[in-house]
This record gives structure tokens, sequence and C-alpha cells, in this order.
């Protein structure tokens, strides 16, 4: 795993593509977040695919620690409501409204792709 992947990565989950996103998750990969835990690759697109049909959500990782296989990536995530949302996180949007989440991202890679994530608000 290298930090370039990880750049790669963060780039990709901006363009708004699924299809390119697949590429990293491996086909068993588990997703632990605030939206719960989500197995294998289609669970969690499905999961992108809502929310990028809900916000403009844009990630950027600010610190990147890599350790073997693995990497701790310290994240801003700027998620601008497409329209109303009545109930994100406990928190209410208008249309373009943005709300800004401090994450660590904890991932896992087996095969070339990550096996295991796990996204933790902060503060």
């Amino acid at each position: 795993m290298s930090e370039a992947l990880m750049q790669r990565y963060y780039q990709t989950y901006n363009s708004d593509d699924p299809q390119a996103l697949a590429a990293f998750y491996h086909p068993q990969v588990e997703l632990h977040s605030a939206q719960g835990v989500m197995r294998g690759r289609e669970a969690v697109l499905d999961t992108y695919r809502y929310l990028i049909g809900v916000f403009e959500d844009r990630m950027q990782a600010t610190r990147i620690v890599m350790e073997g296989d693995t990497a701790m990536v310290d994240i801003t995530d700027q998620l601008t409501a497409r329209s109303a949302v009545e109930d994100f996180m406990g928190t209410a949007l208008a249309a373009g409204e943005t709300l800004t989440l401090t994450l660590r991202g904890h991932y896992r890679i087996e095969d070339g792709q990550f096996r295991h994530i796990v996204i933790e608000a902060l503060g």
C-alpha cells in the first residue's frame, strides 16, 4: 500500500464515478461507518451512490500514515446538499448547505484492494 494509492482513491471518490471507484474495493470488502456495516463491494457502492445522489461529497486526505498493508488517513469531508435533507447524522440541511466532517479512516488492503475499512468521526 502506498500514499499514492490513497491519493488516487480520494481523487476517484471525488469523481462521482461508482464504476471507477469499484476497482479499489475487494469483492468481500467490509466497511464500518456511521451508516452501519456494509459487507461486499456492491453494498459499499450502493452507499456511495446514495451519498453522491444526496450530496456533492468531497473528501480530502489531510494526513496519511502508512504501515505495511494498512493506512490511517485523516479526512476532511465536505457534504453539500443537492436538495433539502431532513436528517443526515442528526443534521438538517437546506439545498446548497454544506456539512463538514472531520473523519479518520483505517484501511487494510488485500490482493491490491481495500478489504477492511473503518471510518470514524473525530471531535
